[in-house]
């Protein structure tokens, strides 16, 4: 077992969507619920901060130095430098309680985001493929909180979540034409281990999961459905992590302060704080969009 220690004790609401930004050397988060966005340069104390009024669900780097933000139930390209904000698309209009969640893109940079409803109706979410040209494409239905997605090191596996299953479902992955088909349950989350939610793949092909309402991070073995390590935080409920830092050999991780009662807050004091471990592993690449 690995342990992790406190990064930035940010108090979020709800941290999300951890991403390292090897072009600025930072750690990139986003606290949902309030809407921010979290950028902290290593070495430094005090992250910046930009704030939306909207949910920020999710925040990816693209090669010319902007992000690619889901806000609510839009995608928009941000500018840090100008806080110029330009709005590329939406989905769902048709259900004004939905929000982007959780979303990757592969290595032709189509974005891969799922949905969700806020009041947490069950099937009422989707897994959208965004291409290139900006316009999404429903490729799975009735997902009630969609999450962790990454690829196998040979790109013809994408696995994915969809949070309340607790499973991590395998989808044979064509990378030329970006279509998917279900093929297997890779692996399976007891129930007394939390809420599988987001992940990351290390170049050993074994995922990095974090557990909801398991207090860590969980690394299984796609193949064999395994357990093989733990990364035990502090704070009960675990939602991202992501491969960080110029080695890659940084773990950094997001957690929680909703669903807790004061009681449980004064024994968890750090929850919503962002953390970092330093793994034997390293992460495999991770890709920006490519519109």
């Amino acid at each position: 077992m690995t342990n992790a220690k406190l990064l930035v004790d940010s108090r979020c609401t709800l941290a999300e969507s951890p991403v390292w930004e090897q072009a600025r050397e930072s750690y990139l988060w986003v606290d949902i619920e309030n809407g921010i966005l979290y950028r902290l340069k290593r070495g430094a104390n005090t992250p910046e901060k930009w704030s939306f009024p909207h949910r920020l669900t999710m925040v990816i780097p693209d090669e010319n130095g902007g992000y690619l933000l889901a806000l609510d139930r839009k995608l928009a390209k941000f500018d840090p430098e100008s806080e110029q904000l330009d709005w590329l698309c939406e989905v769902e209009q048709d259900k004004p309680d939905n929000r982007w969640n959780d979303g990757a893109c592969d290595s032709r940079g189509r974005l891969w985001a799922g949905t969700m409803s806020t009041r947490f109706t069950q099937n009422s979410g989707s897994l959208y493929r965004v291409d290139r040209d900006g316009i999404p494409e429903k490729v799975i239905n009735l997902v009630s909180i969609s999450n962790g997605i990454c690829w196998s090191l040979d790109e013809k596996t994408l696995y994915y979540i969809d949070s309340p299953t607790r499973k991590i479902q395998a989808f044979d992955f064509d990378l030329e034409k970006g279509f998917i088909s279900f093929n297997r349950i890779a692996v399976t989350i007891p129930e007394e281990l939390g809420t599988p939610d987001g992940m990351c793949m290390d170049r050993n092909g074994k995922l990095w999961v974090a557990h909801y309402g398991g207090f860590g991070v969980y690394c299984w073995d796609p193949e064999s459905g395994l357990q093989l390590d733990k990364i035990d935080l502090p704070a009960p409920h675990v939602t991202s992590c992501a491969f960080a830092g110029p080695e890659s050999n940084e773990l950094l991780i997001t957690t929680a302060r909703e669903n807790l009662s004061a009681e449980q807050l004064q024994q968890y004091p750090q929850s919503g704080g962002v953390f970092i471990g330093t793994l034997p592993a390293t992460g495999a690449s991770v890709y920006g969009p490519g519109f």
